[in-house]
């Protein structure tokens, strides 16, 4: 009978970070901000603004320090982008 304390029988602890590759984080951290920027200027805000989150907030999984950053480049962005688009029709 293990206890919680000592953790799994074969002594893997579940709850350890896991070390990702940060293969290609940076430039997805790039695109998502990228989105973000044409979410505002290009009309697309509400395609551009969620794949862009998405793509920054792997990119911030996979170990990119513009990761989250990017993320929220890429949220101002679909706000901003929405809001403008309501504001014109």
């Amino acid at each position: 009978m293990t206890r919680w304390s000592d953790g799994q029988p074969d002594g893997h602890d579940p709850f350890a970070p896991v070390e990702a590759s940060p293969r290609f984080a940076t430039p997805l951290a790039l695109v998502g901000a990228l989105l973000g920027i044409v979410a505002v200027f290009g009309g697309l805000a509400p395609l551009a603004g969620p794949v862009g989150m998405g793509a920054a907030l792997v990119a911030h999984v996979k170990g990119s320090r513009l990761g989250l950053p990017a993320a929220g480049v890429a949220a101002v962005g679909m706000i901003i982008g929405m809001a403008v688009a309501m504001y014109l029709r």
